[in-house]
């Protein structure tokens, strides 16, 4: 048996019961934490001084297209989400192979890594063929994070209609599924696990999500599905409402984005049970309403936060985080001034708030509050350690709030330490995947960028006023 103990930390357990303790420490045995306390006796363990660092639990990223990493930095001046569909999903999204798959997968999850996130819903939807969802999959379980592997298709946006079949009448692929549910994803103990990337009513007709959402349940799968909820846009207008009467709304199915959900339907959603997830910064950009946050807490429900796009930005969960925290708030301070009680008598949205989206309720979204979330002994050791004496940072503590410097201090470069599942895959503020084996790493990604940009005859160039970018 591998025993940890982690002293001397400033501990954020993201648990009621727990609270937070100014100093303390975590005893990991193998996989698992199995006590947090003020101080713990364990002669045995492996000792790692954490003085002066915060201990959070990890984060979890519920929404990421992670092989999209190989499109950074062509993006954000894109004139409107309908950019982003014809050049992704009209073009550069068909030009990937199974073996750029394996390259982009790894190279993302890692990057997630390096920031402090340990869990990933990863949205797979460049998939065309069983080889390409293996070596994703490949990626996946190299980098050693702890990943959903989201089931998706790649959409062929812009088909001739007559000859084919449009992409909203095309359902998940049930031979795959069963394929790779009684295969290498049959098991929900294991680090990489299995969900489903449907369309859903925004993007598919009403019968396909229907039977989408049925496989998923028959398999015993999240189901998650991009539903803006945009009037006069959806593909079945009426679909939440259909499937919530068929009895398909249940904590197993979804919500991505959802900004112009009305608040009737929204209301029901969360009634269900279903999950949310925001992306605050991509619908910031994008999207003409905010993001799901302060109204699915108002609902009754914990939002979860994702990153979505790197081709617009960095995918950082820390950055998200602030992001999420300054745009709840402003919308509070709005509501607030509107109604007449300006300033209020206590925020709404607190850095806690935030917190908590970032773990519990992106672990709540996956199904996978039992085993991670908060620093709960017999939950998994996902555990991330932030230096707090770096000069962004620094002096935060001791006297100062351990969550408000997490959240709206905190980079990249102050995460000292990540553990999965008792496993450290960064130390000392380095990730500890072979340097030489990341050089190679890095060589590849570049390879798959200028592969796939070549293929589908992409060259950058400054977008000039008014003109979309389409392929």
């Amino acid at each position: 048996m591998a025993r940890t103990l982690i002293r001397n930390a400033s501990i954020v357990t993201v648990d009621d019961a727990l609270g937070e303790l100014p100093a303390g420490d975590i005893l990991v045995e193998d996989d698992v934490i199995v006590a947090v306390a003020p101080s713990i006796a364990a002669a045995d363990a492996l000792v790692v001084n954490a003085t002066g660092m915060v201990a959070i639990p990890g984060l979890v990223n519920s929404h990421i297209h992670t092989w999209e990493i190989a499109l950074r930095g062509i993006g954000a001046d894109w004139v409107s989400s309908r950019d982003y569909f014809g050049t992704l999903h009209g073009n550069l999204t068909h030009r990937f192979e199974a073996v750029d798959n394996r390259v982009v997968n790894l190279a993302g999850a890692l990057a997630q890594v390096d920031g402090g996130t340990t869990t990933i819903f990863d949205w797979c939807h460049n998939l065309r063929h069983p080889d390409m969802s293996d070596a994703a999959i490949d990626g996946l379980e190299a980098s050693g994070i702890r990943a959903v592997f989201g089931h998706g298709t790649a959409k062929p946006m812009y088909q001739d209609s007559s000859t084919a079949k449009s992409y909203t009448e095309i359902g998940q692929p049930r031979a795959e599924v069963h394929r790779l549910r009684t295969g290498r994803l049959a098991s929900d103990a294991r680090r990489v696990t299995m969900a489903l990337a449907i369309l859903g009513p925004d993007w598919s007709t009403y019968e396909v999500t229907e039977s989408d959402i049925r496989l998923a349940r028959e398999y015993g799968l999240v189901n998650s599905a991009h539903t803006y909820g945009r009037p006069g846009k959806r593909v079945a207008p009426d679909g939440m409402w259909r499937l919530q009467k068929a009895g398909l709304l249940g904590p197993d199915h979804n919500v991505v984005h959802g900004n112009c959900l009305g608040d009737d339907e929204l209301k029901m959603i969360i009634d269900q049970g279903c999950s949310t997830s925001a992306t605050c910064t991509a619908e910031m950009m994008n999207c003409e309403h905010p993001a799901l946050l302060g109204r699915v807490e108002r609902f009754g429900g914990v939002p979860a936060i994702g990153t979505d796009v790197d081709p617009y930005f960095n995918a950082s969960m820390l950055a998200e985080m602030r992001r999420c925290f300054f745009q709840q708030r402003e919308l509070d301070n709005i509501a607030a001034a509107k109604a007449g009680r300006h300033p209020p008598p206590a925020h709404a949205t607190t850095t806690r708030s935030v917190l908590r989206w970032a773990t519990l309720g992106g672990a709540r979204a996956l199904r996978l509050e039992h085993r991670i979330g908060s620093l709960t002994p017999g939950k998994q050791a996902d555990i991330v350690l932030v230096r707090t004496d770096d000069l962004n940072m620094f002096p935060a503590l001791p006297g100062g709030d351990a969550v408000h410097a997490v959240v709206m201090n905190a980079e990249t470069a102050n995460i000292d330490s990540v553990m999965v599942a008792g496993q450290f895959l960064k130390r000392h503020g380095r990730l500890l995947y072979p340097d030489l084996q990341m050089r190679q790493l890095k060589a590849e990604l570049l390879g798959v960028r200028e592969r796939v940009m070549a293929r589908g005859s992409y060259a950058y160039r400054p977008v000039p006023a008014g003109e979309r970018v389409y392929p």
